[in-house]
């Protein structure tokens, strides 16, 4: 099934954000004084691979990602622009972890997830996780925990860990920016967004009947139901999708290029679109935006 947002779409999500800033900011969560938990982007995530070296490559070919440390097990790909744009936004640096499935493990799938946060108190943290009973297990600059449907999510400093130097590469075809959004399913997403937006001080822009606009910086989760009968991130044991902003994004240029490989059905209709719903070369769910997506949205 593919999804795309028509400009009207659009226009619709984008006067729901103008009017949920307006309105007075909802209680914030504390922790000992120092400000909310807050999310700033996406720090990293591990797609669990049936194809580490195939998986790897593809995305460097696609999306530009910067290839870092390598094992037998797993290979870094880094991704996102570090410029200041127009709004005084600083994108920040982003890790996806690609690690080989083991004999007979499910894949693919994006196995858990974290947010970089504002001001890094590592103590504070903690003491805040576990006031709220998430039980928190520590990992160098970060914690991982459950979220109240099961998802593994972490929390952790913008510098856990350090992009390389970048080297020279070869041409891609697009150059990934950030995170556009990312999606998990939920069998009461009204019930997880509201816990994502206390714990992280998200701002919601709208709630479309089956999922929850949730903003941090420039990017976007998206707490969508699931469909009658059908079984929820925890139950995937996967999140739903990622959606990635690129450059440069011509509608006309990303839809042709993604036909040739064959990565939309072929009667989709995605003319125009600002973000086109495909799969990579695993087969896993993933979508292609354009920046302005989110950016007219986050000022």
């Amino acid at each position: 099934m593919t999804y795309t947002m028509n400009r009207r779409q659009l226009l619709r999500t984008l006067a729901g954000t103008a009017a949920a800033t307006a309105l007075a900011a909802p209680a914030r969560a504390q922790f000992h004084g120092k400000g909310p938990l807050k999310a700033t982007w996406v720090s990293h995530y591990t797609y669990v691979a049936p194809d580490m070296k195939k998986t790897r490559d593809w995305y460097h070919e696609m999306f530009g990602m910067q290839i870092g440390h390598e094992d037998a097990k797993q290979a870094h790909l880094w991704f996102g622009d570090n410029s200041v744009n127009s709004a005084g936004v600083n994108w920040g640096d982003t890790l996806m972890i690609v690690r080989q499935a083991n004999a007979g493990e499910q894949a693919p799938r994006i196995e858990r997830f974290a947010f970089a946060i504002e001001k890094w108190d590592a103590p504070a943290v903690e003491a805040e996780l576990k006031r709220r009973g998430l039980q928190p297990k520590s990992d160098d600059r970060g914690f991982w925990f459950n979220d109240p449907d099961g998802n593994e999510v972490g929390v952790f400093a913008r510098d856990y860990i350090t992009r390389p130097a970048a080297t020279t590469q070869a041409q891609s075809v697009w150059k990934a920016t950030n995170v556009n959004h990312i999606v998990f399913l939920s069998k009461d997403y009204k019930k997880l967004g509201a816990w994502y937006k206390d714990l992280l001080d998200m701002r919601e822009s709208s709630d479309l009947g089956r999922d929850l606009y949730l903003w941090f910086r420039v990017s976007a989760f998206i707490p969508t139901a699931t469909r009658e009968g059908g079984k929820s991130s925890p139950e995937l044991k996967s999140l739903d999708h990622i959606a990635y902003s690129i450059e440069p994004y011509k509608s006309p240029e990303v839809e042709a290029e993604l036909r040739k490989r064959k990565l939309i059905q072929a009667d989709a209709n995605v003319k125009g679109s600002l973000g086109i719903n495909c799969v990579d070369v695993n087969g896993f769910k993933t979508q292609v935006c354009d920046k302005l997506l989110v950016l007219n949205s986050s000022r």
